[in-house]
Protein backbone atom coordinates (compact mmCIF):
# COMPACT_ATOMS: atom_id res chain seq x y z
CA UNK A 1 0.00 0.00 0.00
CA UNK A 2 1.34 3.34 -1.33
CA UNK A 3 1.55 6.05 1.30
CA UNK A 4 0.54 9.86 -0.22
CA UNK A 5 1.46 12.90 1.68
CA UNK A 6 -1.64 14.85 3.24
CA UNK A 7 -3.32 17.10 0.69
CA UNK A 8 -2.39 21.05 1.49
CA UNK A 9 0.27 19.47 3.89
CA UNK A 10 3.90 21.35 3.50
CA UNK A 11 6.24 19.51 5.63
CA UNK A 12 8.39 21.99 7.82
CA UNK A 13 11.48 22.12 7.15
CA UNK A 14 14.64 23.49 9.68
CA UNK A 15 14.90 26.69 7.48
CA UNK A 16 11.16 27.31 8.59
CA UNK A 17 10.54 26.37 11.48
CA UNK A 18 11.19 29.11 13.64
CA UNK A 19 8.62 30.93 11.57
CA UNK A 20 6.28 28.25 12.40
CA UNK A 21 6.59 28.03 16.01
CA UNK A 22 6.52 32.14 15.96
CA UNK A 23 2.56 31.88 14.16
CA UNK A 24 1.21 30.96 17.64
CA UNK A 25 2.20 27.20 16.66
CA UNK A 26 2.89 25.38 20.22
CA UNK A 27 4.55 22.44 21.36
CA UNK A 28 1.48 19.65 21.43
CA UNK A 29 0.47 21.22 17.55
CA UNK A 30 4.10 20.74 16.12
CA UNK A 31 4.73 17.01 18.09
CA UNK A 32 0.95 16.03 15.71
CA UNK A 33 2.30 18.20 12.88
CA UNK A 34 5.81 15.84 13.04
CA UNK A 35 3.99 12.91 13.99
CA UNK A 36 1.69 12.99 10.60
CA UNK A 37 4.65 14.09 8.90
CA UNK A 38 6.38 10.75 9.53
CA UNK A 39 3.25 9.14 9.08
CA UNK A 40 2.93 9.98 5.53
CA UNK A 41 5.99 10.41 4.51
CA UNK A 42 7.04 8.82 1.21
CA UNK A 43 8.38 5.55 1.58
CA UNK A 44 11.01 5.31 -1.63
CA UNK A 45 11.79 8.72 -0.17
CA UNK A 46 11.68 9.07 3.65
CA UNK A 47 12.69 11.63 6.24
CA UNK A 48 16.43 11.81 6.80
CA UNK A 49 17.86 11.27 10.02
CA UNK A 50 20.14 14.29 9.77
CA UNK A 51 17.20 16.65 8.69
CA UNK A 52 15.00 14.99 11.41
CA UNK A 53 17.07 15.14 14.15
CA UNK A 54 17.39 19.01 12.96
CA UNK A 55 14.21 19.95 13.50
CA UNK A 56 13.77 18.29 16.82
CA UNK A 57 16.73 20.62 17.78
CA UNK A 58 15.23 23.70 16.16
CA UNK A 59 12.18 22.54 18.40
CA UNK A 60 14.10 22.57 21.79
CA UNK A 61 16.02 25.30 21.04
CA UNK A 62 13.05 27.60 20.08
CA UNK A 63 10.97 26.02 23.16
CA UNK A 64 13.82 26.83 25.60
CA UNK A 65 14.15 30.15 24.08
CA UNK A 66 10.29 30.52 25.41
CA UNK A 67 11.24 29.48 28.69
CA UNK A 68 13.88 31.46 29.28
CA UNK A 69 11.30 34.66 27.98
CA UNK A 70 8.55 34.07 30.32
CA UNK A 71 11.10 33.75 33.52
CA UNK A 72 12.88 37.05 32.23
CA UNK A 73 9.60 38.90 32.27
CA UNK A 74 8.99 36.95 36.04
CA UNK A 75 11.79 38.33 37.34
CA UNK A 76 11.34 41.88 35.87
CA UNK A 77 7.16 41.67 37.23
CA UNK A 78 9.07 41.20 40.76
CA UNK A 79 11.99 43.63 41.17
CA UNK A 80 9.08 46.21 39.34
CA UNK A 81 7.20 45.20 42.27
CA UNK A 82 10.46 45.38 44.90
CA UNK A 83 11.05 48.82 43.75
CA UNK A 84 7.62 50.12 43.90
CA UNK A 85 7.41 48.57 47.59
CA UNK A 86 10.70 50.12 48.52
CA UNK A 87 10.39 53.74 46.75
CA UNK A 88 6.60 53.69 48.77
CA UNK A 89 8.34 53.00 52.54
CA UNK A 90 10.91 55.64 51.45
CA UNK A 91 8.06 57.94 50.70
CA UNK A 92 6.56 58.01 54.52
CA UNK A 93 9.33 59.01 55.63
CA UNK A 94 9.23 62.59 54.14
CA UNK A 95 5.99 63.60 55.46
CA UNK A 96 6.98 66.84 57.46
CA UNK A 97 9.90 67.52 55.23
CA UNK A 98 10.31 70.13 52.74
CA UNK A 99 10.63 69.09 49.15
CA UNK A 100 11.61 70.57 45.92
CA UNK A 101 9.75 69.01 42.58
CA UNK A 102 9.05 69.79 39.11
CA UNK A 103 5.93 71.25 38.76
CA UNK A 104 4.50 74.61 37.61
CA UNK A 105 1.32 75.04 39.75
CA UNK A 106 1.36 77.28 43.20
CA UNK A 107 -1.40 78.14 45.59
CA UNK A 108 -2.21 81.47 46.58
CA UNK A 109 -3.81 81.90 50.03
CA UNK A 110 -5.62 85.07 50.85
CA UNK A 111 -3.62 88.02 52.09
CA UNK A 112 -0.36 85.45 51.70
CA UNK A 113 2.02 86.14 49.47
CA UNK A 114 3.73 82.86 47.68
CA UNK A 115 6.65 81.96 45.89
CA UNK A 116 7.30 80.45 42.46
CA UNK A 117 10.29 78.63 42.50
CA UNK A 118 12.51 77.72 39.42
CA UNK A 119 15.73 76.45 38.34
CA UNK A 120 17.86 78.50 35.91
CA UNK A 121 20.59 76.51 33.51
CA UNK A 122 22.69 79.15 33.94
CA UNK A 123 23.30 83.11 34.47
CA UNK A 124 20.26 85.20 33.12
CA UNK A 125 20.00 88.29 33.14
CA UNK A 126 16.60 88.89 32.16
CA UNK A 127 13.73 86.96 33.43
CA UNK A 128 9.80 87.17 33.19
CA UNK A 129 7.26 84.97 34.79
CA UNK A 130 3.97 84.72 33.39
CA UNK A 131 1.28 83.38 35.79
CA UNK A 132 -1.84 81.98 34.93
CA UNK A 133 -5.58 81.03 36.09
CA UNK A 134 -6.85 77.65 35.79
CA UNK A 135 -8.41 79.07 31.86
CA UNK A 136 -5.08 79.41 30.98
CA UNK A 137 -4.98 83.20 30.90
CA UNK A 138 -1.96 85.30 31.91
CA UNK A 139 -3.11 87.21 35.07
CA UNK A 140 0.39 88.72 35.94
CA UNK A 141 3.47 89.06 34.29
CA UNK A 142 6.82 89.43 36.85
CA UNK A 143 10.26 90.70 35.88
CA UNK A 144 13.25 90.20 37.41
CA UNK A 145 16.96 90.49 36.37
CA UNK A 146 20.43 89.10 37.22
CA UNK A 147 19.78 85.62 38.48
CA UNK A 148 22.56 83.11 38.61
CA UNK A 149 22.15 79.49 38.01
CA UNK A 150 20.54 77.23 40.30
CA UNK A 151 17.40 77.17 42.24
CA UNK A 152 15.45 80.94 42.25
CA UNK A 153 12.35 82.40 43.22
CA UNK A 154 10.57 85.57 43.22
CA UNK A 155 7.42 86.33 45.68
CA UNK A 156 4.03 87.20 43.73
CA UNK A 157 1.53 89.28 45.94
CA UNK A 158 -1.39 87.84 44.22
CA UNK A 159 -2.49 91.14 42.63
CA UNK A 160 -3.66 91.00 39.22
CA UNK A 161 -2.18 92.97 36.03
CA UNK A 162 -5.31 95.56 37.11
CA UNK A 163 -4.09 95.65 40.48
CA UNK A 164 -6.87 93.57 41.56
CA UNK A 165 -6.61 90.96 44.38
CA UNK A 166 -7.28 87.55 43.08
CA UNK A 167 -9.27 84.51 44.52
CA UNK A 168 -7.51 82.16 46.37
CA UNK A 169 -6.86 78.54 44.76
CA UNK A 170 -3.94 76.73 42.00
CA UNK A 171 -2.43 78.98 39.39
CA UNK A 172 0.38 78.13 36.98
CA UNK A 173 3.57 79.66 36.06
CA UNK A 174 5.86 79.67 32.82
CA UNK A 175 9.33 81.02 33.29
CA UNK A 176 11.41 82.39 30.34
CA UNK A 177 15.25 83.31 30.72
CA UNK A 178 17.84 84.73 28.76
CA UNK A 179 21.54 85.15 29.37
CA UNK A 180 23.74 88.68 28.12
CA UNK A 181 23.97 87.92 24.46
CA UNK A 182 19.98 87.84 24.69
CA UNK A 183 20.15 83.35 24.25
CA UNK A 184 17.98 81.68 26.20
CA UNK A 185 18.30 80.29 28.84
CA UNK A 186 17.03 76.69 30.20
CA UNK A 187 14.30 77.04 33.00
CA UNK A 188 12.46 73.99 35.00
CA UNK A 189 9.21 75.78 36.79
CA UNK A 190 9.45 74.04 40.46
CA UNK A 191 7.22 73.64 43.37
CA UNK A 192 8.64 74.02 46.61
CA UNK A 193 6.85 73.45 50.52
CA UNK A 194 6.20 71.31 53.16
CA UNK A 195 5.08 67.41 52.50
CA UNK A 196 1.58 67.23 54.75
CA UNK A 197 0.26 64.03 53.82
CA UNK A 198 0.86 60.97 51.66
CA UNK A 199 -1.37 59.34 48.94
CA UNK A 200 -1.29 56.51 47.00
CA UNK A 201 -3.20 56.41 43.66
CA UNK A 202 -2.68 53.27 41.02
CA UNK A 203 0.54 52.07 43.95
CA UNK A 204 1.92 55.33 43.48
CA UNK A 205 2.82 57.60 46.49
CA UNK A 206 1.55 61.28 45.61
CA UNK A 207 2.77 64.17 48.65
CA UNK A 208 0.00 66.81 49.23
CA UNK A 209 1.39 70.45 50.11
CA UNK A 210 -1.67 72.35 50.66
CA UNK A 211 -4.07 71.37 47.81
CA UNK A 212 -0.94 70.98 45.55
CA UNK A 213 0.01 67.23 44.32
CA UNK A 214 3.42 66.60 43.28
CA UNK A 215 4.56 62.89 42.34
CA UNK A 216 7.32 60.98 44.07
CA UNK A 217 8.76 60.36 41.14
CA UNK A 218 8.82 64.57 40.12
CA UNK A 219 10.85 64.94 43.62
CA UNK A 220 14.15 66.75 43.53
CA UNK A 221 15.88 67.84 46.47
CA UNK A 222 14.96 66.89 49.91
CA UNK A 223 15.46 69.23 52.90
CA UNK A 224 14.10 69.00 56.63
CA UNK A 225 13.57 73.28 57.00
CA UNK A 226 12.15 75.82 55.05
CA UNK A 227 14.42 76.94 52.91
CA UNK A 228 14.31 80.54 50.49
Amino acid sequence: MENSPIAGFTPPTPDNLSNVLQNDLGKEEFLNLLVAQLQNQDPLNPMEGQEFASQLAQFSSVEQLTSIDGNIEKSINTDLILSQTINNTLATTLIGKQITAVGNQVELKEDSPVNLYFELGGYAQDVSINVMDAAGNIVRTLDTSNLEKGINSIEWDGISKDGESLPEGTYTFEVTATGKTGNDITVQELIRGIADSLQYQGGTALFKIGNLEVLFGDVLEISSGVGV
